[in-house]
């Protein structure tokens, strides 16, 4: 007799379940959740459409000219993919349904695995006082002396240089309008330490000299992913080009 088994359902202790059955719902668990079906370019995003921001230097390389930080606050793909819900047993069938997702969704998906990643490691070393987070923030990326990669080098010697090891660290673009509906685009830096015991949050820790904009530094409290998700998880627009994200290569 054939049965449809959904595939998110714990059956395989329902004794109306033949060890066939079994084997085959067990097969299906094992196909990768998503599937890519098609994609087509999103009819409502245009050339048009995009916001410039300000140019800004990038001082790394001199050969560079000056270049345009260019937003995107549509997506411009757009996706369908095959999700398998369901087997037929009779058949041997897997059942599928579609799944619309964009651009932005697939990379938004993609940014809070990478920050689940950093709190899972660091957030039983920070319950039981064994770390310290500090949280940087680097604004008016448009405007800074500096991009992001070489920013995080001089991030990382001075540390070295006041005699304090980073353990990991993760960055996160995030862009959002203010009131009068310009885009704010920032960089979110958070650095992972021994623990440490300061009055004060050494001023060489600040970067502004070096960024060139206002820039901020505080220490993590409580929770590390409430504290993270309130900031890294959102975004309201694409920097087009540029990445959104990175994490150490390793934490400790």
């Amino acid at each position: 007799m054939t049965k449809v088994i959904e595939i998110n359902e714990q059956q395989t202790h329902n004794e109306e379940i033949s060890y066939a059955d079994v084997v085959r719902l067990k097969a299906a668990e094992n196909i990768r959740k998503y599937q890519f079906k098609s994609r087509c370019r999103n009819p409502e995003w245009s050339v048009e459409k995009l916001v410039s921001l300000r140019s800004c230097h990038i001082p790394i390389n001199a050969s560079k000219k000056n270049k345009d930080f260019i937003v995107s606050e549509i997506p411009k793909w757009l996706t369908v993919l095959e999700k398998p819900v369901a087997l037929d047993t009779g058949t041997g069938e897997i059942i599928y349904e579609d799944y619309q997702t964009d651009d932005f969704k697939a990379s938004r998906s993609r940014k809070i695995k990478t920050i689940t990643k950093f709190c899972d490691f660091y957030e039983p070393l920070y319950r039981r006082r064994k770390v310290s987070l500090l949280f940087h923030t680097f604004t008016r990326i448009d405007h800074s002396k500096k991009d992001m990669r070489t920013m995080l080098e001089c991030v990382k010697t001075r540390y070295e240089a006041l005699g304090i090891p980073i353990r990991g660290y993760l960055w996160a673009l995030e862009s959002k309008k203010n009131e009068k509906l310009v885009f704010h685009i920032h960089y979110h830096l958070v650095i992972a330490i021994d623990r440490v015991q300061w009055k004060e949050i050494p001023k060489e820790l600040k970067f502004e000299e070096l960024w060139g904009q206002r820039t901020g530094v505080e220490f993590i409290t409580k929770s590390i992913r409430s504290y993270l998700s309130k900031y890294l998880y959102k975004s309201e627009a694409k920097l087009l080009g540029k990445r959104s994200y990175s994490i150490s290569r390793k934490m400790i």
